[in-house]
């Protein structure tokens, strides 16, 4: 059957306009909504800071230098509340002794220190964490020590972005060790510490 020339020409036009609409309802489908650029806020405002790097675990760590090795495991986090254990490892050949309440701080990405109160027992965060006391720990070698930290992300500030630690430095009789992780304490501005803990081993 022969189609007049006339009908070729509509046939071949409708097709042309379904293919042009079809492919940029298609395009536009598949890609997602551009993000609103929030504009009109003071320099430095936390709304237009970038968010904070989830936590990831380290590189697995060794045991070099002083024969310490210090650890932390991922955070607990639970409605705003963030509980995280620290273990000190002794890997080298002599006895060492942690007492009292660990001496920390916190550094950001550039390596400024955060000006962060400390909580010893960490009371004045939570109850739910079990403090031991501060005495004398004897870690022997191959053994460990521990302690935890709290801390709360609560944000209730509007004149200065969120305090996000990087690093966690601890001073260990004359040296320090050093944790990467995420340190978010909001506008707290408090980190709970609780005293060192002997480890049990693992049997």
């Amino acid at each position: 059957m022969t189609v007049p020339p006339a009908v070729r020409v509509s046939v071949t036009a409708a097709a042309l306009i379904c293919l042009a609409g079809c492919g940029a309802q298609a395009h536009g489908a598949g890609a997602a909504p551009a993000r609103p650029a929030v504009t009109g806020l003071p320099p430095g405002h936390p709304l237009g800071q970038p968010p904070p790097t989830v936590w990831s675990p380290p590189p697995t760590p060794s045991c070099a230098g002083p024969g310490l090795l210090l650890y932390a495991e991922p955070p607990d986090a639970a409605m705003g509340l963030r509980v995280q254990t620290v273990t000190l490892t002794n890997c080298g050949d002599t006895v060492r002794q942690v007492k009292g309440y660990p001496r920390v701080r916190l550094v950001d990405e550039a390596g400024e220190p955060l000006k962060v109160e400390i909580d010893q027992g960490a009371r004045r965060i939570t109850t739910a964490v079990e403090d031991p006391g501060p005495k004398a720990v004897t870690v022997r070698p191959g053994r460990s020590a521990a302690f935890t930290l709290a801390w709360r992300n609560t944000y209730g500030g509007t004149t200065r972005p969120p305090a996000v630690g990087a690093t966690l430095v601890v001073t260990v009789g004359s040296g320090r060790q050093r944790v990467s992780g995420l340190f978010d304490l909001g506008s707290t501005d408090l980190l709970g510490v609780t005293a060192w803990k002997p480890v049990t081993a693992k049997r």
